[in-house]
């Protein structure tokens, strides 16, 4: 098996090389105050937040004369840009579900996303097919924190449990496929709350050839564990890590401790409240805003300026807040504390779904072989190609599908639309119409077609899952 990223190409070497930079834009979005700093003591400030760059390298940054696109500036969006170019290629072309059943799924679920989450968020997004926590609960206990993690309660211990977690693993390998290799070791967790989670994150190598990417809060505690950790990652070709850092604070505590060089291939993720980055309004966060909902305004502001957002007609738009959710698992969620295995996909966080991911089923394994059934079953159920029979048909609440006299519009939460004129397809436009009046079962709505609207099953059959494949209809 052929072990490591094959994508450790120009991005990275790109990193290392304006690693000085990375830094210098890292502080820049995270503090409000750096700008001003900077003006009245450049060398003075970049010298205190151990940033190695020149005062020329950053002039345009704090002279408001220039007003070009400086180099250094282009060169880091392109840094962006060939990162998703990487998640493209790694995520979303080549490593695929080996099951076509749930490939077909998994289609659907991006398909949806589009419409719920809108066109960034659905193209940014890994959609891996897997993560596993490592513990139950979370020592850190972020107040903005989407999926609302309860305390940390306990660990899985990799030697007690290292049989059973080989089984996890070769299970998941075999219905997985190629699609095993997006898979990562944490979620409602943090993941160095588990001593040995460096053990495990070799054992995914070993299985399918690619060391697990890392987010951690607590980089800015034991910083020689994660220094060897990141030096483990990089010799067995991690392509990113991130840092959650919470404060300004804690900025400058893994700033001062980390060089620039060590962190040239980890995100450092500026959270704290001042920031340019925007909370996903799901789990803790979302409490807080529906009771304080000026905090959801402040960061719908942050979302409203950037570039994505703020020259997409599309979101500039819409009221609907851009960032429901912080998931990135379009498949399992597995706890191996608890032994709990959900089916989950991203969606817009809702009374329905607080933590901003549907969860279509979800059970509880004793072994490998008990899992295995529990994806047999659901393979059955969910990883289909086609509607069955007793599949019930309603799209989901929150698309606005409008019937009018000559088409008919079904738009998503960020103006995406599916326009279905009468004139040129009639019999999708009747079904369509039917479906909204009358949420039914497949077999009833076909029956109702042959016999009141003169359409052959086969036809009302191949129009309804073409609206299928593109994730309209609730619960599917």
């Amino acid at each position: 098996m052929q072990k490591s990223l094959s994508y450790r190409n120009s991005y990275h070497e790109n990193l290392h090389r304006y690693a000085g930079l990375k830094r210098f834009f890292e502080r820049w979005s995270a503090d409000p105050d750096f700008k001003q700093d900077l003006i009245d003591n450049t060398t003075e400030t970049l010298k205190k937040h151990a940033i190695p760059v020149t005062s020329d390298e950053i002039k345009y940054m704090i002279d408001e004369r220039i007003t070009e696109m400086p180099q250094p500036v282009q060169t880091m969006w392109e840094i962006s840009k060939s990162k998703q170019d990487l998640i493209q290629s790694f995520y979303l072309s080549e490593n695929l579900p080996r099951d076509r059943g749930m490939l077909a799924w998994r289609n659907r679920q991006i398909a949806r996303q589009r419409f719920d989450l809108g066109p960034f968020f659905t193209d940014t997004n890994i959609h891996s097919s897997m993560t596993v926590e490592l513990s139950q609960g979370c020592s850190v206990g972020c107040w903005f924190c989407a999926l609302s993690p309860d305390s940390f309660k306990e660990n899985y211990n990799y030697e007690d449990n290292h049989e059973e977690w080989l089984g996890l693993l070769d299970t998941m390998h075999s219905f997985l496929g190629d699609a095993m290799k997006s898979t990562f070791l944490y979620w409602a967790t943090e993941p160095f709350d588990n001593p040995d989670y460096e053990k495990f994150c070799l054992d995914v190598y070993e299985e399918c050839g690619v060391f697990p990417p890392t987010t951690t809060a607590v980089a800015h505690k034991d910083t020689e564990r994660i220094r060897r950790f990141i030096e483990l990652s990089a010799d067995h070709g991690c392509w990113l890590n991130r840092f959650s850092l919470t404060s300004l604070g804690i900025m400058s505590k893994v700033h001062k401790a980390f060089s620039a060089e060590e962190l040239a291939e980890v995100e450092c993720l500026a959270l704290n409240m001042n920031t340019s980055f925007a909370y996903g309004n799901a789990g803790n966060f979302r409490k807080k805003a529906l009771e304080r909902p000026e905090i959801l305004s402040q960061q719908d502001d942050k979302l409203r300026k950037a570039p994505w957002h703020r020259f997409n007609p599309d979101y500039a738009g819409s009221e609907e807040y851009a960032n429901g959710s912080i998931c990135c698992v379009t498949g399992f969620l597995i706890n191996a504390v608890s032994k709990k295995v959900q089916l989950i996909s991203p969606t817009t966080a809702s009374d329905e779904w607080p933590l901003g991911y549907i969860i279509f089923a979800e059970a509880i394994y004793e072994n490998a072989a008990a899992l295995e059934m529990i994806l047999e079953a659901w393979s059955v159920q969910y990883f289909k190609e086609e509607l069955q029979d007793n599949d019930i048909l309603r799209f989901h609440p929150w698309l606005g599908v409008s019937v009018l006299q000559d088409r008919i519009e079904i738009k998503g939460r960020f103006n995406q639309k599916e326009i279905i004129e009468k004139s040129t397809n009639p019999s999708l436009y009747d079904l369509v119409k039917h479906i909204t009046e009358t949420p039914a079962r497949l077999a009833d709505i076909r029956q109702h077609a042959a016999v009141h609207l003169s359409i052959p099953p086969q036809v009302s059959d191949l129009l309804i899952n073409e609206l299928y494949k593109k994730g309209f209809f609730y619960g599917c």
